[in-house]
C-alpha cells in the first residue's frame, strides 16, 4: 500500500492559480481602459461571492461600453497562450464567455444594457 499523497491536489491548485490569474487579468483590463478614458476609480475589492471587482464613477454611455468589454477582450486576447499554457488558455476562454453572459451584475449584461441605451437615444435623434 502507497502512503496518501496530495498530487491529486496539484492539478486543481494550478487550475485554481491560472482562473486567479485570469480574472486578475480581466479586472485590470477594467480598470486600465476606465483609466484611459477618464473615469475615475474609486475602489478595487474582493467578495468571497463575487471575486474581484472594481468600483469607479459613472461615465457616459460610450465609456461604459468600452469599460465592460475590456474585461472580456482581455481574456480573448489571453486565450492566444493556448499553445504554450493550455489550462491558463482555457481559464481565460472560460471566463470570457461566462463573462459576456448577459446576466445581472455581469459584463454581458453592462454591454447590452449600454448598447440599449445607445441605440435608444439614436432612434429619438
Amino acid at each position: 500500500m502507497h502512503p496518501p499523497t496530495l498530487e491529486w491536489f496539484y492539478p486543481f491548485f494550478r487550475g485554481s492559480m491560472f482562473g486567479l490569474a485570469a480574472m486578475l487579468l480581466h479586472e485590470c483590463g477594467h480598470i486600465v481602459t476606465a483609466i484611459a478614458l477618464g473615469v475615475k476609480v474609486k475602489k478595487v475589492g474582493l467578495k468571497w461571492n463575487k471575486g474581484l471587482y472594481t468600483v469607479r464613477e459613472r461615465g457616459s454611455m460610450k465609456k461604459n461600453l468600452l469599460i465592460a468589454l475590456a474585461g472580456p477582450l482581455v481574456n480573448i486576447l489571453l486565450v492566444a497562450t493556448s499553445p504554450w499554457l493550455p489550462v491558463f488558455g482555457l481559464a481565460n476562454c472560460c471566463f470570457a464567455f461566462v463573462n459576456a453572459l448577459p446576466i445581472e451584475g455581469s459584463d454581458g449584461f453592462r454591454i447590452a444594457y449600454c448598447w440599449q441605451q445607445m441605440r435608444k437615444r439614436d432612434l429619438m435623434i
